[in-house]
């Protein structure tokens, strides 16, 4: 009798209490039900429901194989509601408080559907993308990537897909490319990573390897649009302008209706034809006559085809702004800022316009508008000094280079500017620092370019005439200047009139006048023949020298403080 007691206490041992069966039982139910409901649940509504359901059903208590199933149904609708509430995201998007709710409220259901669904690379995905979001974590973000990489190893698509998503959100330039890398190596056909890719070597002026790519979008398709814009502004960077009108001229007698193609060989016709340079061109070749005919033809094409084309008429205007034909390059730029307000490229001419017109003030508003959208861009900032001269305003030339050299403190055409604008209002000693500074950067290059050297010549000029000329006992150098002077002299081939008159000053400040007379006359006659517009000075100089007096310059700039006028737009940043 005692055995078979124990039998019957070992077995009701084995099976679950009363309580545990009711409460699985009812657990059972609302799975049932939530699995009944979430076949036709297509509203966030009827998912919170689902959610509900498979909760109460976990908290009730179910067997191994039920809780699974619970968890899963519960981690899709999580994952579905935060979905479909995604998509009401940008209905909301100019009510930040509301915003920021509706962003908590889809992080939390897919931290619910990752909680009970670890394993599911989009739920990982998708909160990756909220985190790159405003209010977002960037850390969280790429952690959530890393875990979706984890899981993606047999799914290349979507595994390119998760570097691409990386990327975006690392903060160095390096890592970026290394999982764009990764992202084509995993899945070539991803056109996001090629052209995010592009675009990164492109904003990096990487420019060689960014047309690589972009030869490799093309052999992929010759007609992929972004693919041939990447080229161009690739080849236009490398200054390849040939090689840009043998890419575009085929497609453009394939498909003659593209207005953008026609906008883009003309761009690069204009640069063969030298019409970027800053003045008025001299006398140009015939071939030149040619490219820039063809240049007309071409963008006068595109304007044809899209009368709204704002970068089409800004090249147009540049090419009647080469040839002196302010009143049409006005035009243009006009028209092309009627049509996109702020665009910096329209602002920026229409400012080089007014400073040729010599309305000065109208240009220092634009440009200081272009300067603001674009504080880092050192030629910018150095045109603002020059028009700030040129209008008299030495001291507001001098606070825009001393920020530009703060960022450079090499540069040494914003030292050589600084040197002017200082010497302007009389202060000699520190414009000879910031020109010897200017010197010993401009030294350091060892193989110049034509410009280069230009500005290796005005500097020793510069430096040697205020050497020689100051009316300041303790600042003249005769014999330093002459040996500047001389330098200059002879990488200016003893061509330059206004350097023939530094050599002049150097040799009468030591004394020499016999030589100072020499260089002075020479200066003279070359200045004459050119109609220079110092040929009074010049002469006078030389009458000076034949009175065996050095010559003393004192720069008293009256400063226009006459108020500028309030600048006409704002500039797109």
């Amino acid at each position: 009798m005692r055995f078979v007691i124990g039998i019957v206490l070992l077995l009701s041992s084995l099976l679950p209490a009363p309580g545990l069966a009711l409460a699985q039982d009812e657990g059972l139910d609302k799975l049932d039900e939530a699995t009944s409901l979430k076949s036709s649940a297509d509203n966030p509504a009827k998912l919170a429901k689902v959610i509900e359901l498979c909760e109460a059903a976990i908290k009730a208590g179910l067997d191994d194989d039920n809780l699974q199933l619970a968890k899963e149904i519960l981690a899709d609708a999580a994952l579905q509601r935060a979905k479909i509430l995604l998509q009401g995201m940008p209905r909301i998007a100019n009510n930040p408080q509301r915003l920021q709710q509706l962003r908590t409220q889809i992080v939390n259901d897919v931290e619910k559907a990752i909680k009970h669904n670890p394993k599911s690379a989009e739920a990982h995905l998708l909160l990756a993308r909220l985190q790159t979001l405003p209010g977002g974590d960037a850390d969280k973000a790429i952690a959530s990537i890393e875990a979706a990489i984890g899981l993606l190893k047999n799914k290349p698509k979507e595994l390119a897909l998760a570097y691409v998503l990386r990327a975006g959100v690392q903060p160095e330039i390096d890592d970026k490319l290394v999982d764009l890398q990764k992202a084509i190596e995993t899945d070539p056909t991803n056109m996001d990573a090629w052209q995010a890719r592009i675009v990164l070597l492109l904003g990096t002026q990487k420019f060689e390897q960014a047309y690589q790519d972009v030869e490799r979008l093309l052999k992929r398709d010759d007609s992929n649009a972004f693919a041939l814009t990447a080229a161009f502004e690739s080849l236009f960077q490398l200054k390849r302008y040939d090689d840009i009108v043998k890419l575009l001229s085929p497609k453009i007698e394939a498909t003659p209706d593209k207005g953008v193609l026609y906008r883009m060989r003309g761009h690069a016709y204009l640069m063969l034809s030298s019409g970027n340079q800053t003045e008025p061109a001299q006398k140009k070749s015939a071939t030149e006559e040619e490219l820039e005919a063809k240049a007309k033809v071409d963008l006068d094409k595109a304007l044809e085809l899209n009368n709204q084309d704002a970068q089409a008429m800004l090249i147009r205007g540049e090419y009647y702004y080469d040839r002196g034909e302010v009143e049409k390059a006005n035009k243009d730029v006009n028209e092309a800022l009627s049509i996109e307000p702020g665009l910096v490229r329209g602002v920026l001419m229409r400012s080089m316009i007014a400073a040729r017109e010599k309305r000065y003030s109208d240009a220092i508003n634009d440009l200081e508008l272009v300067v603001q959208a674009n504080p880092t861009n050192e030629e910018i900032v150095l045109q603002l000094a020059q028009y700030y001269q040129l209008d008299n305003r030495p001291r507001l030339a001098i606070r825009a280079l001393d920020a530009l050299l703060k960022m450079n403190a090499g540069n040494w055409r914003a030292l050589r500017m600084r040197g002017d604008a200082r010497l302007s209002i009389g202060e000699h000693l520190i414009a000879i620092g910031d020109y010897k500074k200017a010197v010993t950067a401009i030294q350091k290059v060892t193989k110049k370019t034509a410009s280069e050297l230009d500005d290796e010549i005005g500097l020793l000029n510069n430096l040697a005439w205020v050497l020689a000329t100051s009316p300041k006992d303790e600042i003249r150098d005769g014999k330093r200047s002459l040996e500047l002077g001389l330098k200059a002299c002879e990488l200016s081939e003893y061509k330059e009139a206004h350097i023939l008159s530094t050599l002049a000053a150097g040799y009468a400040e030591t004394g020499n006048f016999d030589e100072a007379i020499k260089w002075s006359a020479k200066a003279v006659e070359i200045g004459a023949q050119e109609e220079n517009e110092q040929l009074k000075q010049l002469k006078d100089e030389l009458e000076s020298y034949k009175e065996k007096k050095p010559w003393r310059e004192v720069q008293e700039v009256q400063e226009n403080k006459k108020p500028l006028g309030a600048a006409k737009d704002t500039v797109e940043t």
